[in-house]
């Protein structure tokens, strides 16, 4: 999809667009979260209003059946933790009464690959901790900004703000007054860039803060560790909360005051929080492998989506799988943790791999993804070098109250060893979305 779409620009507005990104890119990538200090992309990857509609489509629908597939199965979250085998404790914040409803999808951000121009969706995301949507929303902000400035002849749309979109979504679902205050939680020294320090981050995050108080809430941005409770209010400095935007991963969350305020408060109903963990639960891998053994019992519509969009997925029982045609993944993992494609590695790896693997539970095997490549235009930061090189990309679309909002895109650099899988704890680059009518 991105691939063609930048070929449709033509060659004199391809050359423009590369030229102000030769210009422009200090600019675009000022602050954005990297691990690669190597290379700057010198363009955003481009989608046709069409295309998008297409994937963001068909991730609403994905959305609503991985739900089904959970709610054919439990009723209750302490339910579904079961039946996905998840120790009790491992998702943190839980509310094991809580029924399975609409309501959890709210948030969500697969990861999608494309092969043969076709979307196959690899994984599903579903949380209020998604990344990249401020980075994404910047950098293609900046970069369109910066063809109106240099006169670049192109006709390019940015997709509806990630950021703002989430924050409208949770203040539906919370049913959320004007003025009512919330805040941005993070912990410190998560896997994240620049998140080892408490007031770095709240400065790197005060532009979300304030598209949150643009949409009507009272937003602070804190780090979980310094919350309190204050008669019987959480309290972020000398903000009383009513709500919580929470931006990490309820695995491995960092104990102390802070983290106990927040158990009271949302055990006492004095807060409301965005989103619940239960959301982590229906993102685990194994919801794709009960897509599949329920393909038959389908409404054809969705059982063709299936069979067309998501590959074979299966829960790993044994390990006499073959190499070639598989993936290998952790079902409660996320950023590429424990993946293995088997093409990848030596017959011994993945057999050591597979023996491991059913000896802890919790994997899948999916089938192998021959993916198309993204023709990139890369700028050597060190000595201004300009590259060009077709590269592994994964586009991973946002949605939050059903509502289709921008796009992550991530992908790999010139002579990257990561392989096919792209994310940034690997060096990988991350870029927005910009539409174009064609």
């Amino acid at each position: 999809m991105a691939a063609t779409a930048w070929e449709r620009m033509g060659e004199a507005a391809r050359s423009a667009m590369i030229e102000c990104g030769i210009r422009s890119w200090a600019g675009v990538y000022d602050g954005v979260a990297t691990k690669n200090k190597q290379w700057r992309p010198l363009r955003p990857p481009l989608m046709s209003h069409a295309e998008y509609d297409e994937i963001t489509g068909l991730t609403a629908r994905l959305a609503e059946l991985v739900l089904g597939a959970c709610q054919r199965r439990a009723a209750t979250t302490g339910e579904l933790r079961e039946r996905l085998g998840v120790p009790a404790g491992q998702i943190e914040l839980l509310d094991e009464d809580a029924p399975l409803t609409e309501d959890l999808i709210v948030a969500v951000r697969p990861d999608v690959l494309l092969s043969g121009g076709v979307p196959r969706f690899v994984e599903c995301n579903v949380d209020s901790a998604l990344g990249g949507a401020f980075d994404s929303d910047g950098i293609a902000r900046r970069f369109l900004s910066a063809y109106t400035e240099h006169g670049v002849p192109v006709s390019l749309a940015v997709p509806d703000s990630a950021v703002d979109t989430r924050f409208h979504a949770m203040r539906d679902q919370l049913g959320l007054a004007d003025g009512a205050t919330s805040v941005i939680l993070f912990h410190m020294g998560s896997d994240y860039p620049d998140t080892q320090d408490g007031h770095t981050l709240i400065k790197l995050l005060e532009p979300v803060r304030d598209r949150g108080r643009a949409a009507g809430l009272d937003v602070v941005v804190y780090p979980l560790e310094w919350l309190t409770l204050d008669d019987g209010r959480l309290r972020a400095g000398d903000t009383v909360l009513d709500s919580v935007l929470r931006m990490f991963v309820p695995q491995d969350t960092p104990r102390g005051t802070g983290y106990d305020a927040l158990v009271t408060a949302l055990r006492t109903g004095t807060v409301q929080m965005f989103t619940p963990t239960a959301t982590w639960l229906l993102a685990n891998k194994a919801t794709f492998a009960w897509l599949w053994e329920d393909v038959d019992r389908l409404p054809a519509a969705d059982a063709a989506l299936v069979r067309r969009y998501v590959p074979y997925t299966e829960v790993l029982t044994g390990a006499d799988k073959p190499r070639h045609d598989l993936v290998l993944k952790p079902t409660g993992t996320y950023g590429g943790s424990g993946v293995v494609v088997g093409r990848e590695v030596t017959q011994e790896r993945w057999d050591e791999a597979l023996r491991a693997a059913v000896a802890a539970g919790g994997h899948i095997v999916q089938e192998y993804v021959p993916t198309d490549r993204l023709a990139m235009h890369f700028v050597e930061v060190a000595t201004g070098a300009v590259r060009a090189a077709e590269v592994p990309y994964c586009v991973a679309p946002y949605l939050f109250g059903g509502r289709a909002a921008g796009a992550y895109l991530r992908f790999a650099v010139p002579d990257s060893a990561s392989g096919s899988v792209v994310n940034l704890g690997q060096g990988a680059l991350t870029s927005g979305l910009l539409l174009t009518d064609g």
